[in-house]
């Protein structure tokens, strides 16, 4: 798995938006884009760019089994972090985010994810691989945040206040495999944040961007997987 992110996250991490309008569909022909796992590009995915395997019977899957989702700090070679002022931020004002958040941030995936696959929706959450299952590797990484983390500010101290248009942003990087043989179907990779509005930047303000873009993948993970098996 480690390799195969590796893989989306040099290849993707600068050019997904996911802001499509039309309706997916598999590249054709020709000129049609191929991955070197052997996946088509699909054009208009809801996810920033999305690959996958042609021809696949998707109807023959109504179980997932997730994988537990890392949380990292890592960016690609090329990223720079905006700068810090040291005399305005203070410091111990950093962009990295503690190995406590990071975790947190992983169980909040674990969470978002039972919410939105739950006893009304089609699919079943089990915790083991086999046949009917669809196997779900993913990664949040790439975390770009628009202001240092609140508790390492000057400002947080002096109960001062920081405002941004958002919080920041993250990448999602994908894999979906067959449960039962370990093939890869499918890869997506997505860079998601919350809303653009000037608002106080905290810890409060900030979770429930993190909630909102976790939601908003699953609901787009979901649809996308109702929408396959209906063909």
């Amino acid at each position: 798995m480690e390799k195969l992110l590796r893989v989306l996250f040099v290849g993707c991490i600068v050019t997904v938006t996911g802001c499509a309008t039309q309706a997916p569909s598999i590249q054709q022909g020709p000129d049609a884009e191929i991955s070197p796992e052997g996946l088509v590009r699909v054009d208009h995915s809801k996810l920033g760019l999305s690959f996958v395997k042609p021809n696949v019977d998707w109807s023959q899957y109504n179980k997932l089994y997730f994988e537990k989702v890392p949380v990292t700090n890592d960016h690609p070679a090329d990223y720079r972090p905006p700068r810090i002022d040291r005399r305005t931020d203070g410091l111990n004002a950093t962009y990295d985010l503690p190995p406590e958040i990071l975790d947190k941030m992983s169980a909040q995936f674990a969470i978002t994810v039972k919410d939105v696959f739950n006893s009304e929706q089609p699919f079943e959450l089990v915790d083991t691989k086999g046949p009917g299952v669809l196997v779900v590797e993913a990664a949040v990484t790439d975390i770009r945040l628009s202001a240092p983390i609140e508790s390492s500010r000057r400002s947080f101290s002096s109960m001062g206040t920081t405002y941004s248009e958002s919080s920041g942003s993250m990448m999602l990087l994908a894999m979906i495999k067959d449960g039962e043989s370990g093939e890869l179907l499918a890869k997506a990779a997505d860079r998601g944040q919350g809303f653009n509005q000037w608002s106080q930047n905290n810890q409060v303000f900030n979770w429930g961007d993190v909630k909102t873009v976790y939601r908003g993948w699953m609901n787009d993970f979901k649809n996308a997987l109702m929408n396959a098996a209906a063909k």
